[in-house]
């Protein structure tokens, strides 16, 4: 399941957060833009940007405004049907110089705005979207040893990962099958590492416990498999 940080204090972020706990889609929503495939900003868009809403220099990020709020959870419903672990418009899109941008402030561009609303709806096809069909995904599910302080438990670790093109780096997310690994994470525990057979340990979060009791786990860098 895609996993969206929305990030900011606004009016703006709080309208997003209601639509999307109204719906009926079981969105996953954190705080943490590092614990999130994609992340939902008031802040401005760069420049270039489409619409005001995405930038190709700014992959797997939507900036947000009054304007746009509809917009953006719409595209947000695309990535959680998908199960997008990323996107990013695509620069024919951005380029286009006929693009009109929402969120604009004086009166002409307002009614300007009314009028061309009809083509300002979300398309799905502006954008690309990383999935696990477009990507070459490597995936693991074993035995690990966690160590969280002066603690080492056994658990099971399904989990898969991507060398991320826009770091060069190697991210992974994964679920943990434990009981233990659930009571630390409620009594505030969220760095670990993980270590599989005779291996390095490799650090790790703990991300959330989920509603049946697995701890979502995180990574960066070489994973432990």
């Amino acid at each position: 399941m895609t996993t969206i940080a929305l990030v900011g204090t606004s009016s703006t972020i709080e309208r997003v957060r209601r639509l999307l706990d109204d719906s009926p889609l079981p969105f996953r929503l954190v705080d943490d833009a590092g614990l999130a495939d994609l992340v939902v900003t008031d802040e401005a868009a760069p420049v270039p940007n489409h619409l005001g809403v995405a930038a190709a220099d700014a992959p797997n990020r939507f900036f947000c405004n009054d304007a746009t709020v509809d917009y953006i959870v719409a595209a947000l419903t695309e990535a959680h049907l998908a199960d997008a672990r990323g996107v990013r418009v695509r620069r024919t899109v951005q380029d286009d110089p006929e693009a009109p941008v929402l969120g604009l402030e004086s009166s002409w561009q307002r009614l300007a705005r009314r009028m061309l609303r009809r083509g300002t709806r979300f398309d799905p096809v502006d954008y690309d979207w990383l999935t696990d069909e477009s990507i070459d995904v490597e995936s693991f599910d074993d035995d690990v040893t966690v160590s969280a302080g002066d603690e080492a438990f056994t658990a099971r670790l399904r989990a898969r990962g991507v060398v991320d093109g826009n770091d060069g780096r190697f991210h992974w997310v994964g679920m943990l099958y434990s009981d233990r690994a659930a009571e630390r994470k409620h009594g505030g525990t969220t760095s670990v590492t993980v270590t599989v057979a005779d291996g390095d340990p490799v650090p790790a979060k703990f991300a959330e416990v989920t509603p049946w009791g697995t701890v979502r786990m995180t990574g960066v860098g070489a994973p432990p498999w």
